[in-house]
């Protein structure tokens, strides 16, 4: 990965717009710059530009407030302090960051982020950012939308934003802060350093898992404890009852079972006794529908008699028609015959006209061939003569316009000129005023130079002294807060410890009386069984009973009364919702005391951390204080009274706010001035020189102008002459091609003419010939007709003799009955003997099947057919059916009572069965919950922590293990002497020095430069783990070099030197002077007042 180029235009102080190449000299070449500029200038800026284009937010806007910190916007509006939007440049439009680099696939991008305000307006309201990624290697936008953003460029770029700020920009000072750091405060800046904040969440989930299992094992056992299964004796007493209960049900069943075989024997009899009654009914019926086609049946036998001359008699009829149409249309074809010869003889005529009229037209065109050659040459010359004079009009145009644009440039030369000499007269004006008493700039500079940078110094020590001051302040204040909250934690604490003991004597209460009430409700529903209701709501049709095995269920929708049933089922209910509200108070007061207890705990780690902060804040508010003491002005602040401290410190810093401004106001001016100068005297000499070369072309056009008028006159007169003499020629027509075309066409409309002319001839002889043949063949064809039907006379006439049954009216009906009706005749007559015969059939076979069903049941004393269908028989059957139902309804109380009594039995047997069912399962369920309760238990034991703090430990030792190997490596290229361990605490560090034999002390032992090496090494380590096998080849260090001594300043150039040579470009952002002369290209931030500051690249 490797940053490529940087533009910016209206962020924050500087209004651009700005591009930083680094692609291009000197930065291609440089391996080491540095971002230089006063304090508050706007160094930080260019990296916040740097993250906004690659991920639309900065580190700086990620530590904001937020949503609680609302800011002031145009219109009313406020936006949040934490939104990236509010980088745009007070008083702008529009903004915008781009960031051109080399992603991990080796191809160059470029992301890009702009904001805007509605109308392009400044007083418009904030539009949502843009966002969009280009391929610039096949000049490709790849996307322009914000979460595909998002999405694309992690993968293109190798870094998430998170990774990015801890591998590209290092701030190095926080490693420093980290060297020095105890282990409470080393902790917090790892996390946040390493973004382990995971591993809190991790160890409090580990520690609520294990308390979660270890109640889930109380709850089984409980559950187990209230559905215990029968003893072995009451086991084998329900056994017996049930078996005995089973056999006096199987003998009833088995009477039932041989009355039901009788009562089906009946209602099939009933069955078969309809069917043979149908069957008589259907053969009566048939019959009489056969009668009723008696003469059906006779037009039948004359349609079959008719058959053979059928389309004889009909071709008979149909020849009259046909002879006289065809007499008609041999009367129409001798008329057309008629009209055919006149039209041949009138073709004749106008095929000699056309003919005539052609000859005409061809020497019409011969004689004006000469004049039409002389035209066209006087046609010529005429356009020769028009181009000539265009072409020198338009010259003399160009050159009159190019003649007036020379004297507008003149003015506006002649314009500027002036200009630059008042603006000449101006600087030189404000140079002398701003060099005041000296006689010579340098001085002067020299003279502006030293105020500013005394009143510089005066400003960095009334900042570090209010700083000193408002961290006195801030401890002091933090110190009473947390011994304030101290104090209600501890109070909460024993306000818990009592709502504890109440809740647990609560819930106590309520499982004794849950578990009174259950153990009382199911002796009483031991008592009593529902069994048989329930089987009988189970029941279906179509099925058989799980009882009695029968298909017929007269109880399922409407079971006999039992004055018992209504309060039974009342009863039932009732103890299920008192059960309910007792095991809900139950839970209810569980959960109270679990709740009371988790937030015992969270107030007991609550406390404990309060007490460990309030013993960093006394250590804090002590340093502070000594801090604040050892301030070269603390005496001067010491002077003025608490109250007005504040405002002295206001007063003071912006009146050295005041004089520094002036001096950089000064000094700006005065290079502005000197800059400003040279650029206009050469402005004017340029001037000078570019007005004399405009004189020379005005000049050389006004020649040109005179020589075009000259020629004009003679080209206009000859061309009028040739324009007359060419008119005389053409006469008439407009031009000689005209007049040809005129010919032309004259010739080509008279061929045309007699071509068709003599189709026209052709034609009608074609069609008086083809109408004298037609004739001659209708003329035969009547004849064959006349002669057709003479024959079919004679022979029908004849056939009619031997035929006495088809009179002239049977004859004509039948000729005239359509072929469907006819066939709809035939098929009902076949439908109607096929019915007849298949009702006597199935009459027969229902008859038969009747007397098989009586036969064997001692019904008559003959078993033949007659007497088992006569009427004695009948009433036999009837007197045998109602002695059965009498027998079935004394049978069905014995029976039901015989179901109830084996559903009981059952019933209490299978409730027994799944009572061990589950205790088995529950056995099983709780020994895996068991299993679960210990593993979970020995996470927690591990890792598990109310507050986290456990794994959070074990991940950062870890942590800082990986940290400390990867610094070392870099550290090896820095300075061979030190080497970081881990040692004298858990997390605490050492460094070993190599010079003396591996001697490990403390880090407060290193000097300044040291310090800066080790900090780097550290900075340059994390950034190793963020990236993992990314190569990154930009980075930037943010400050960290103010405090360096000029050996330790020395010590770390050369550091950085090495980093570079490592082949990494490194830019450092610094206000450090002795910086500034030792990095030769540097990128300058300078203020020029009122917010607005200017940024350029310099090689010094």
């Amino acid at each position: 990965m490797k940053i490529l180029a940087l533009r910016l235009a209206n962020l924050a102080s500087l209004p651009g717009p700005l591009e930083l190449d680094f692609t291009v000299p000197p930065l291609d070449a440089a391996g080491l710059f540095a971002i230089t500029g006063p304090t508050g200038a706007g160094k930080s800026t260019l990296l916040d530009a740097l993250c906004l284009a690659l991920y639309g937010n900065t580190p700086r806007l990620r530590q904001a407030p937020g949503r609680d910190a609302p800011l002031p916007d145009v219109e009313g509006e406020t936006v949040s302090t934490a939104d990236p939007r509010t980088l745009l440049r007070r008083g702008t439009a529009s903004g915008h960051a781009e960031v051109d680099f080399l992603g991990r696939d080796g191809r160059r991008y470029r992301a890009r982020w702009a904001v805007r305000r509605a109308r392009d307006k400044a007083s418009g309201r904030l539009q949502t950012a843009e966002q969009s990624l280009r391929d610039l290697d096949d000049d490709r936008l790849l996307t322009a939308q914000k979460r595909e953003f998002d999405r694309l460029l992690p993968e293109r770029l190798g870094l998430t934003f998170d990774q990015f700020t801890r591998a590209v920009l290092l701030a190095q000072s926080e490693f420093a802060a980290f060297l020095k750091a105890d282990d409470n405060e080393r902790s917090d800046l790892l996390e946040r350093l390493t973004g382990t904040a995971e591993y809190s969440r991790i160890s409090e989930a580990a520690y609520r898992r294990a308390i979660t299992a270890k109640r889930h094992v109380e709850a089984l056992q409980t559950k187990l404890a209230d559905d215990l299964p029968a003893k072995p004796e009451a086991r084998a007493e329900l056994e017996r009852n049930a078996d005995a209960a089973e056999r006096g049900l199987a003998d009833l069943q088995q009477q039932a079972k041989r009355l039901e075989t009788h009562q089906q024997w009946h209602v099939a009899d009933d069955r078969l006794r309809q069917a043979y009654a149908e069957g008589l009914r259907q053969q009566r019926d048939a019959e009489a529908h056969w009668h009723t086609l008696a003469g059906a049946r006779a037009d039948r036998e004359c349609r079959r008699l008719l058959a053979p001359q059928r389309h004889r008699l009909l071709r008979q009829g149909a020849l009259p028609n046909e002879i006289a149409t065809l007499e008609g249309a041999h009367r129409q074809t001798l008329q057309a015959l008629e009209r055919a010869r006149a039209a041949q003889h009138a073709a004749e005529q106008a095929r000699d006209k056309a003919t005539q009229q052609m000859d005409a037209a061809i020497q019409a065109r011969q004689q004006a061939e000469p004049t039409l050659r002389q035209a066209r040459e006087h046609a010529q010359a005429l356009v020769t003569l028009d181009k000539q004079l265009a072409d020198l009009e338009s010259q003399h145009r160009d050159y009159t316009q190019q003649a007036e644009r020379l004297a507008e440039q003149r003015r506006q030369a002649e314009t500027r000129q002036l200009e630059h000499k008042r603006q000449r007269d101006e600087w030189q004006a404000t140079l002398r005023q701003l060099m005041d008493r000296h006689e010579r700039l340098d001085a002067a500079r020299q003279a502006v130079q030293q105020a500013h940078d005394l009143a510089a110094r005066r400003n960095l020590a009334l900042g570090e002294l209010e700083s000193r001051w408002q961290e006195a302040r801030r401890a002091g204040q933090a110190q009473r807060q947390l011994g304030e909250r101290l104090a209600l934690d501890e109070k909460r604490q024993a306000e818990l410890t009592t709502q504890g003991k109440a809740a647990r004597e609560r819930l106590d209460a309520q499982e004794r009386h849950y578990r009174t009430l259950h153990d009382f409700i199911e002796r009483s529903r031991a008592a009593r069984s529902e069994s048989v209701a329930q089987l009988r709501a189970a029941l279906r049709e179509d099925e058989p009973c799980p009882v009695c095995g029968g298909l017929d269920h007269p109880f399922r929708h409407r079971p006999p009364e039992t004055p018992e049933a209504a309060q039974l089922a009342a009863q039932h209910a009732q103890e299920e919702q008192q059960l309910a509200e007792a095991r809900q108070s139950w839970e209810q007061a569980q959960r109270e005391r679990d709740d009371l207890e988790g937030e015992y705990r969270a107030v007991m780690a609550t406390t404990a951390r309060c007490r460990q902060e309030l013993q960093q804040a006394d250590s804090r508010l002590t340093q502070a204080q000594q801090a604040l003491a050892e301030h070269p002005l603390h005496a001067e602040l010491n002077a003025i009274d608490a109250a007005e401290r504040d405002a002295w410190l206001t007063h003071q810093r912006r009146q050295s706010d005041a004089e520094r401004e002036h001096g950089e106001r000064t000094l700006s001016a005065l290079t502005r001035a000197e800059a400003e100068l040279a650029p206009l005297e050469e402005a004017l000499r340029q001037g000078e020189l570019g007005l004399a070369q405009l004189e020379a072309r005005r000049s050389a056009l006004d020649e040109a102008l005179t020589k075009q008028a000259e020629r004009l006159p003679p080209l206009r007169r000859q061309r009028d002459e040739l324009k007359n003499r060419l008119q005389s020629l053409l006469g008439e027509h407009a031009s000689a091609d005209a007049w040809q075309q005129q010919l032309e066409a004259r010739q080509e409309s008279a061929r045309r003419q007699r071509d068709e002319a003599i189709e026209g001839c052709h034609g009608a002889e074609r069609e008086q010939a083809r109408l004298t043949q037609q004739a001659s063949h209708e003329a035969e064809r009547i004849e064959q007709l006349i002669q057709e039907g003479a024959t079919l006379e004679r022979e029908l006439s004849e056939w009619r003799q031997a035929q006495p049954l088809l009179d002239d009216a049977t004859l004509e009906r039948l000729l005239a009955q359509p072929e469907a009706e006819a066939a709809r005749e035939e098929r009902e007559l076949a439908e109607a003997d096929e019915a007849r015969q298949r009702a006597a059939a199935s009459l027969g076979e229902r008859r038969q099947v009747l007397l098989e069903h009586r036969r064997g049941q001692a019904l008559a004393n003959d078993d033949s057919g007659e007497a088992l269908l006569g009427e004695d028989v009948e009433a036999e059957i009837d007197s045998r059916r109602e002695a059965l139902v009498a027998e079935r309804q004394a049978l069905a109380p014995k029976l039901e009572q015989a179901q109830q009594t084996r559903d009981e039995a059952v019933h209490a047997l299978r409730d027994d069965d799944r009572r061990r069912a589950r205790q088995q399962e529950g056995q099983a369920e709780l020994e895996a919950a068991r299993v679960e309760q210990v593993r979970w238990g020995r996470i927690s034991e591990l890792i598990g922590s109310a507050d986290g703090k456990t794994f959070r430990r074990i991940a950062q030792a870890y942590n800082l293990e990986q940290l400390l190997e990867h610094a070392n490596l870099h550290l090896a290229n820095l300075s061979r002497r030190y080497r970081l361990v881990r040692g004298g605490s858990e997390l605490g560090l050492l460094v070993e020095d190599r010079d003396m034999g591996d001697e490990r002390r403390s880090v407060h032992s290193l000097s300044g430069g040291e310090t800066f090496l080790v900090s780097l090494a550290l900075a340059l380590g994390l950034a190793s783990m963020a990236s993992g096998e990314l190569t990154i080849e930009s980075l930037f260090i943010d400050e960290g070099f103010g405090s360096l001594d000029p050996q330790s300043l020395a010590l770390a150039m050369e550091a950085l030197d090495g980093l570079q040579a490592l082949g990494r470009r490194v830019g450092v952002i610094s206000h450090v002077q002795e910086m500034h002369e030792r990095i030769p290209v540097q990128i300058q931030v300078e203020p020029l007042g009122n917010g607005t500051s200017r940024a350029r690249l310099v090689s010094v």
